[in-house]
């Protein structure tokens, strides 16, 4: 069985719009979040079957912010201008892998919704990043404005798909 996971079940909603302004930051905040879920849902998949479920929850806050924690260290080590154009976005990561944890987004059987959901976070990152570059739409209500559209239009273009 399958669970459909939405943007706004994941915290996926405040990176999409904080981090969209250029293409390279969404670019590279997407790698990142991808590396670092990944990373996590590895990393918790050896140890839910150890731990009880109240010690889960602990673990998986551990895991995350380690993980984050790591990844910040190195970009400030190695890129510390991609460091600070991130920012408190990358502490997002963490939050996001717990909620997504929770949900059973790393549950067997998940593939499939694990896959639509970074396609499609990957694609709002990607294509914000570029209408947003043109300058005219770098202030957030215009993100807002934009995601808003974008996914009307997604939703309005699955509605369809779907009825015939």
């Amino acid at each position: 069985m399958t669970r459909a996971f939405g943007l706004a079940n994941t915290m996926m909603l405040a990176p999409l719009i904080g981090v969209s302004d250029t293409l390279p930051k969404a670019l590279s905040f997407f790698g990142l979040s991808v590396l670092i879920v990944t990373l996590f849902g590895l990393a918790m998949g050896g140890l839910r079957a150890r731990l009880s479920t109240s010690l889960q929850l602990i673990a998986s806050l551990m895991l995350a912010a380690t993980l984050v924690s790591a990844v910040q260290l190195l970009l400030q080590a190695f890129a510390l201008p991609m460091y600070q154009h991130l920012g408190i976005y990358l502490t997002l990561i963490s939050v996001q892998c717990v909620v997504l944890e929770q949900c059973g987004f790393f549950d067997a059987g998940q593939h499939k919704a694990r896959l639509q959901l970074f396609g499609l976070f990957g694609a709002l990152l990607i294509t914000l990043g570029l209408l947003r570059a043109s300058g005219a739409t770098i202030l957030i209500p215009a993100g807002f404005i934009l995601l808003g559209l974008l996914l009307a239009g997604f939703q309005a273009w699955t509605h369809f798909s779907t009825s015939r």
